[in-house]
């Protein structure tokens, strides 16, 4: 589903079949086809259904029904109308929901989703989550040094900051304050560029984004949409790219 290509369209009930999913390999997605750095990743989801209970207990209410489709390395995207459920999609595919709303099969490479998938995942929400105080090259170390594993050492995690800043077009800016309500800081692209980058920093195998365009003027959308585009041919980037609507 790369934005190069043909891209079918995952939307609230309606939705194209793509074939037999297969049964996976287990409930912990152990095996030759878990999620790890050795071969390319496709995420498959089959009749993926999300219901949420009512004020008053006793129903249920459908937000999304019967929702199947693949998604191939490169740029993918969830598209339909407002409403449709696209958000709560995204969640479902990024096991964001706990266990009790969602149904359906998510699958990686034919496999379930293994039990550290958060952990091998990113995720941008649409409204970013940057303390404005801070640069950009301090939000990333921040990030880095939160979410990169115990025994990384200080230049290791200096040299992936390095590595994403360079990579995201950040050079300019890396020393500058993000900025907040009180004070003025860095564009919105470069803004929106951090918060990639704050994902980025782990090396995702997927990288979800909601959104990631809203807010921004059509210069900026286009520059994000290309840089997601060819992230996934750098170091840093993730092969498997899954966003809402650009």
């Amino acid at each position: 589903m790369s934005v190069n290509e043909k891209a079918p369209i995952a939307n609230h009930g309606q939705v194209p079949h793509y074939g037999s999913l297969g049964a996976g390999n287990g409930d912990d997605g152990a095996g030759p086809n878990s999620v790890g750095p050795e071969k390319e990743k496709s995420l498959t989801f089959h009749q993926v259904g999300y219901e949420v209970p009512t004020l008053c207990g006793r129903r249920t209410k459908v937000i999304i029904s019967s929702c199947s489709g693949i998604m191939r390395p490169g740029l993918n995207a969830l598209m339909g109308p407002t409403g449709s459920g696209k958000t709560t999609l995204l969640d479902v595919l990024a096991d964001r929901k706990g266990r009790r709303g969602p149904s359906g099969d998510v699958l990686i490479n034919g496999s379930r989703r293994p039990k550290n998938f958060k952990c091998v995942s990113g995720y941008v929400v649409q409204d970013d989550l940057i303390m404005g105080s801070l640069s950009v090259r301090e939000n990333l170390a921040f990030s880095a040094a939160l979410r990169l594993p115990s025994g990384t050492t200080w230049n290791q995690r200096k040299e992936r900051v390095d590595r994403v800043i360079q990579e995201l077009g950040l050079v300019s800016c890396a020393g500058t304050k993000v900025g907040n309500e009180f004070f003025r800081g860095v564009s919105g692209g470069e803004r929106k560029r951090t918060s990639i980058g704050m994902e980025l920093i782990i090396q995702p195998q997927v990288l979800f984004l909601d959104e990631p365009t809203t807010g921004l003027d059509a210069f900026t959308a286009v520059s994000v949409v290309k840089l997601l585009k060819r992230s996934g041919h750098m170091g840093s980037g993730a092969p498997l790219t899954a966003s809402l609507p650009l």
